[in-house]
């Protein structure tokens, strides 16, 4: 080996030396921890003003079903809506207003984990993440965006940390990092929380008639079958129900059951919507009725309502199970038609999303048992599980609402004015003043009239002013109560136009309890009267010891005591003398003295007569 090759061998060992302590010293340094550095910071420290928010999107992992659910509310054409939804009115602007006031400086707390292994272990796993397989922690995805689509917050949510409330496990979407986070959201991705819930907006209080048209429709041969009419009806909000037809010696009205039902239409609740087919909406906002065309015919039959003939060959809508009709002292009339049935999740209930193979499913199941009998199985109670698992029983709903004055009351009738008499000097006229005066002396003094006081006018034309000034009255009331009655009539049009608008574009669906309680049969709305037996009564026994008292003759007046007279005021007791019936100059001797009688007609014993 030369000293060229010898010198180049002794300097790659001392490269190769120091490269190892320089490895070996890197090793030895701690690793350099990332994260920490944001701790305390906000998330989203360019949102402040909570107004930007237009838009709010949820998103939902159910392990036990393995089912997404996907709620979004969003400020679209001037108004709210629910685009997860079918685009469904939502009174939305105060809720997400607090929602996105509570996501403003949003600070991360302690770091929990850099890795993504561990978002499962946190439940932070993007629930929209379609590349992880995971079935398992997945969290709620929050987004938050102004309007035209860009993002203010977008948080995964996930487990709440044991024994600290309102603490949860946070990661930003676009960040592996988890972080406690201490949230005050007030956050609900239910539908029922985003609508008006309240379906016919009624007060009960204004129910004046229910009609329970009970039916069913025979689909096989279109007819109505089982047909039962039960009308209740009252005057004003305070009288009682009355039911027509209802004997009133054997039976009476079952107030709970009415007051059920009553209660009910008060606050019937919306558990789910579908879009009608945009025919008929249009024709129930123009003219309230329907005119079909086939594709929106079988849409109608599909959720359980028919177009049928009335006698006078008009169409009208019937319905599987019947209708409920009822109007209030506005003159709004609800018709209430209730459809098929319907089986499925909450949220196949709010949306529909597998509603059509569950409805085909319905209908087949239907179609094998005979239409319409009494011995049909009754229907699965809402909220009831059935063997597919946590499923809930529904029904269709179609609403219609109508304008009827009758129940406004009867119109005021104006007052008939008084005829003028033809001849004004058929009046006659007032008597003459001397004359009077002297038909005043004649009289006696205590009779005499006030010579002072002016002469009353009669006749046809003194009767006609007199009636002109009760007419003139009436008038005024006659006009006050048709202005009056005028504006109800106005405002029941307004108020049943406002409710078209909102019903005509839906179908609804109601709880199964809902139906079942205002459907009601007659014989649940009676109860028999029960009449009592008369009591019986047994005959006093004395008690023991007591002497028995002997049965009086009803043929002999029972003695009466004479009555002692009152002492007078100097105290004696002296019988008062009897005025005088017979001229002094008599002799009361003369004629045998008749003995006095009591107040009973009892005679009282004359004193012995003094030697």
């Amino acid at each position: 080996m030369n000293e060229t090759t010898r010198t180049l061998t002794f300097a790659g060992i001392a490269v190769a030396t120091l490269i190892a302590a320089f490895v070996a010293d890197r090793a030895s340094q701690p690793t350099e921890l990332t994260g920490y550095e944001n701790v305390g910071e906000e998330f989203y420290p360019d949102f402040t003003d909570p107004t930007q928010a237009k838009s709010l999107r949820v998103v939902s992992y159910n392990e036990d079903s393995a089912t997404l659910k996907v709620f979004n509310v969003e400020f679209k054409d001037g108004v709210w809506k629910i685009p997860s939804h079918h685009d469904y009115p939502a009174d939305a602007e105060a809720e997400l207003a607090e929602t996105a006031a509570s996501l403003v400086g949003v600070v991360r707390g302690a770091l929990e984990s850099r890795r993504k292994s561990d978002h499962e272990r946190f439940g932070v796993i993007d629930p929209l993440d379609e590349s992880n397989t995971n079935l398992k922690g997945r969290g709620q995805r929050l987004t938050l965006s102004q309007e035209g689509g860009t993002p203010l917050v977008d948080f995964i949510i996930g487990k709440q940390i044991p024994d600290q409330p309102n603490e949860y496990y946070v990661r930003k979407v676009d960040e592996d990092s988890v972080y406690r986070t201490k949230l005050n959201v007030d956050l609900s991705s239910e539908f029922s929380d985003w609508i008006e819930p309240d379906l016919l907006k009624v007060e009960r209080d204004r129910l004046v008639e229910i009609i329970v048209n009970k039916y069913s429709i025979d689909e096989r041969q279109r007819r109505i079958v089982n047909r039962e009419l039960s009308t209740l009806t009252r005057k004003k909000s305070t009288d009682p129900w009355e039911l027509e037809g209802l004997n009133k010696e054997t039976e009476k009205l079952n107030t709970a059951d009415v007051n059920q039902m009553i209660n009910t239409l008060g606050d019937l609740k919306i558990q789910g919507i579908r879009p009608k087919p945009t025919g008929i909406a249009q024709e129930l906002k123009k003219s309230g009725s329907l005119r079909l065309d086939p594709i929106d015919f079988v849409d109608l039959q599909s959720k359980g309502f028919i177009l049928a003939s009335d006698p006078q060959g008009n169409q009208q809508l019937v319905s599987n199970e019947g209708e409920v009709i009822a109007a209030t002292n506005q003159g709004v009339v609800y018709s209430l038609y209730f459809g098929e049935i319907f089986t499925g999740s909450a949220l196949d209930i709010e949306v529909g999303n597998s509603a059509k193979k569950k409805d085909e499913k319905s209908k087949e199941e239907k179609e094998k048992t005979p239409a319409a009998t009494d011995a049909k199985e009754p229907e699965k109670k809402a909220d009831e599980k059935t063997d597919e698992g946590a499923l809930k029983t529904s029904r269709y709903l179609f609403v219609t609402v109508s304008f009827d004055p009758s129940f406004i009351g009867d119109p005021p009738q104006k007052p008939e004015e008084p005829q003028k008499p033809a001849d004004p000097k058929a009046e006659k006229p007032a008597p003459d003043k001397k004359e009077a005066d002297k038909k005043a002396e004649t009289k006696p003094a205590d009779k005499k009239e006030d010579s002072a006081k002016p002469a009353e006018k009669t006749g046809p034309v003194a009767e006609y002013e007199i009636a002109m000034k009760k007419y003139q009255s009436e008038l005024k009331t006659y006009e006050k109560q048709l202005k009056e009655y005028d504006d109800k009539v106005v405002k029941g049009n307004e108020l049943v136009q406002k409710l078209n608008e909102r019903f005509a574009d839906w179908y609804y669906v109601i709880s199964a309890n809902s139906f079942e309680t205002l459907r009601m049969s007659r014989k649940a709305l009676i109860e028999p009267i029960e009449k009592s037996a008369p009591p019986q009564t047994e005959p006093a026994v004395p008690p023991k010891g007591t002497p028995a008292t002997k049965p009086t003759d009803p043929a002999k007046p029972s003695p009466t005591p004479a009555k002692k007279p009152a002492p007078d005021e100097s105290g004696s007791t002296a019988k008062p003398e009897k005025p005088a019936e017979k001229p002094a100059t008599e002799k009361s001797d003369d004629k045998p003295k008749t003995p006095e009688t009591d107040a009973k007609g009892t005679a009282t014993p004359e004193p012995p007569k003094k030697n």
